[in-house]
């Protein structure tokens, strides 16, 4: 699909950018130190940049939009999908059904959006129209983000979660859809009572949770991770761990990575689930991104960082100098820069090769998760239910 480009925006931006782009602060250590490369951020500038748009949607923005072709797709958290033209900030569709959607489901592409909704149900909605294509009943909760490829739907399941009877003891399962017509292709039952957030690595889905230890004291949980054959759902190899639960599973090119309870980062070999390291900074973490042998996230102890994928070094890292609740959300990579904002507002962007800032940017909007980058335009939603566009570029 054809996406315009922003040269209306030109003179706007350059505007923007003059009073809302730091000097930047860069503090390179000597060669014959362990430590990675720091950079710093100076304090925030008064400034407060002025949205392109804004709109105001249905419910709280609790889960991060997403580009979905000229659209920003955004889920509320009264269980509504709204999708919004990127350019304008204009409503184009609204699927607001009794069954309430689990906006921590929703993902998609082009072509469809689909989402987990209330009641073990799973559905797929036509990206252009929001006209509903199929609805497959699982009978499992399908709460968290499912992946979508051009043929499969990839839902994970869950025995405890909001709206649930929680059984820790039970089984959940992961199912592949056939993404036109949502008949179950296969059903994978795990040894987990919760599976979370599946990514699609090839001809691999890697997922991850938690299941109960026997013998241990009640509620005492920890990590199992699956490798699925895209396929036919059966089994590559598991990865167990007493971290707790997984909060997340990444992997590209041949490496598994993911984060449990414990915040640390363990690196699986892709083909067999072996471990290759570890890397703990002792705080929590946010969702990775994963590009060119590299992992990016930002952690509790207020820094953002670079580590290498094939070996868990650390490339470079980059303090914030703030909260240490001010970074949240998956980062987005655009060309060499890597984008990220804050829960006070701050849009960031840093340069990938070594960390330094190359923008900053005070909204003034509180944002409990990441947001969306399209063309020069960074998407943002907040707690009273507003999406707002800014101009970054």
């Amino acid at each position: 699909m054809h996406r315009k480009k922003f040269h209306k925006l030109t003179l706007i931006a350059m505007l923007i950018l003059a009073a809302c782009t730091p000097a930047v602060v860069t503090e390179t250590l000597p060669s014959s130190q362990a430590e990675p490369q720091t950079t710093s951020v100076p304090p925030t500038e008064s400034a407060i940049a002025a949205p392109f748009w804004e709109t105001q949607l249905s419910g709280a923005v609790n889960s991060a939009p997403f580009v979905a072709g000229d659209f920003v797709i955004v889920a509320t958290a009264d269980g509504v999908i709204h999708a919004v033209r990127a350019e304008t900030g204009d409503s184009v569709w609204t699927f607001s059904p009794q069954t309430k959607v689990w906006d921590s489901s929703v993902n998609g592409d082009e072509a469809r959006i689909c989402a987990g909704m209330e009641g073990g149900l799973v559905t797929c909605l036509d990206t252009l129209t929001g006209e509903q294509l199929w609805t497959a009943d699982l009978g499992l909760a399908a709460q968290s983000r499912l992946a979508v490829t051009s043929d499969r739907v990839i839902a994970p399941t869950t025995l405890a979660g909001s709206g649930l009877t929680n059984d820790y003891t039970g089984q959940a399962s992961l199912f592949a859809l056939d993404a036109t017509t949502g008949e179950v292709a296969w059903e994978f039952v795990t040894d987990n009572y919760i599976l979370r957030r599946p990514v699609v690595n090839g001809e691999l889905i890697i997922t991850g949770g938690a299941y109960q230890v026997e013998g241990q004291p009640n509620g005492t949980v920890a990590s199992r991770i699956y490798a699925v054959n895209l396929a036919d759902g059966s089994i590559r190899w598991k990865y167990e761990s007493d971290d707790g639960l997984v909060r997340w599973v990444e992997s590209d090119s041949d490496i598994v990575v993911f984060s449990a309870a414990s915040e640390t980062v363990y690196a699986l070999n892709l083909a067999d689930g072996n471990l290759l390291w570890k890397f703990g900074p002792g705080y929590w973490m946010q969702f990775p991104i994963m590009q060119n042998d590299s992992i990016y996230l930002g952690s509790g102890d207020e820094n953002f960082q670079s580590i290498a994928s094939s070996s868990g070094k650390q490339n470079w890292k980059y303090a914030i100098n703030m909260s240490a609740l001010n970074q949240i959300g998956r980062p987005l990579i655009q060309g060499d820069r890597i984008w990220f904002n804050s829960v006070t507002g701050e849009i960031y962007a840093l340069n990938l090769a070594n960390g330094t800032l190359a923008r900053q940017m005070s909204t003034g909007k509180s944002s409990r998760v990441g947001g969306a980058l399209i063309d020069n335009l960074y998407l943002l939603g907040d707690p009273d239910g507003k999406l707002y566009a800014f101009i970054v570029q």
